[in-house]
């Protein structure tokens, strides 16, 4: 078990960890968008580039993809490493269409944080905006391309983890494009989690779209109750109405994800005909 050392934090992790997973355990998050912890690294994004200034590696390298290794010595903070996420983000905001106030992940987007944190607040580049045309992907899921920055999670999600192929991407470099290969349902009975695990508002809550802002919502931690097993769930609820159903992370019973049937079965919950008193015998 390699012991290295972080921001001065000394942390001993088992074999085959990777920096950025090290770094969390030590309470340091490092910036990540493609990184998830139920999918693994793949080191699309680069914005989770650290310096490496003592040990076996050294040097700017992305800490999703490096394994903690024996006397390692890390900093986040490292000028060039931040010079770095800094201009990796400015490029990711390059096409970004800006449209905070009406996205339904704002307030809660990964992109948001990351590029308040790394200090972009001006768009250099002058030039027209690549766009793409959204794709209708049924009464569950939103999708909006155009806030799209490749991060790929949805994919290796839907197709690796769930095992379906009927969402993939097409094109190629600047035209890169994540969808079906025509509009359509999405086939796969935990398609929702799609809209987890983008760490953008391109796949967004179809259900509670535009009811309020996260901040907005009375939220509670509760289980699931359509099967026996139990899944944990994170209930939003606004003007005394549930509105959305998300998955929250139990390794021992769901894991990070819930099926559909979990995240969207909460209509009866606002009937007007359910029974509010126990029926006579």
């Amino acid at each position: 078990m390699p012991t290295l050392t972080i921001d001065k934090r000394t942390v001993t992790v088992p074999d085959g960890t990777k920096v950025i997973a090290a770094a969390e355990q030590a309470g340091i998050m490092i910036p990540r968008f493609c990184y998830h912890p139920a999918l693994g690294a793949v080191g699309a994004c680069r914005v989770c580039a650290v310096g490496f200034t003592e040990g076996p590696v050294k040097g700017v390298e992305m800490s999703c993809m490096v394994d903690a290794q024996e006397g390692m010595v890390v900093a986040t903070d490292d000028p060039q490493a931040v010079d770095f996420r800094r201009h990796i983000i400015e490029l990711l905001m390059l096409h970004h269409p800006h449209d905070c106030p009406v996205c339904d992940e704002g307030g809660h987007c990964l992109l948001q944080e990351m590029t308040v944190s790394g200090g972009h607040g001006r768009r250099r580049y002058e030039g027209l905006k690549r766009t793409h045309r959204d794709q209708h992907l049924g009464p569950l899921v939103q999708h909006e391309m155009n806030r799209c920055i490749q991060c790929y999670r949805c994919v290796r999600y839907y197709q690796e983890y769930t095992g379906y192929r009927d969402l993939g991407v097409t094109g190629i470099g600047s035209r890169v494009y994540f969808g079906r290969s025509q509009a359509g349902t999405l086939d796969s009975p935990f398609a929702g989690n799609l809209t987890d695990i983008c760490p953008t508002g391109v796949f967004t809550d179809k259900p509670s779209r535009f009811y309020g802002r996260r901040w907005d919502y009375e939220r509670a931690p509760s289980i699931c109750l359509h099967c026996s097993l139990g899944c944990n769930l994170t209930v939003s609820a606004r003007y005394r109405k549930v509105v959305r159903h998300e998955a929250r992370t139990n390794p021992q019973v769901n894991g990070h994800f819930i099926c559909d049937r979990g995240r969207y079965g909460y209509a009866y919950a606002g009937l007007t005909e359910r029974p509010r008193q126990a029926l006579s015998g």
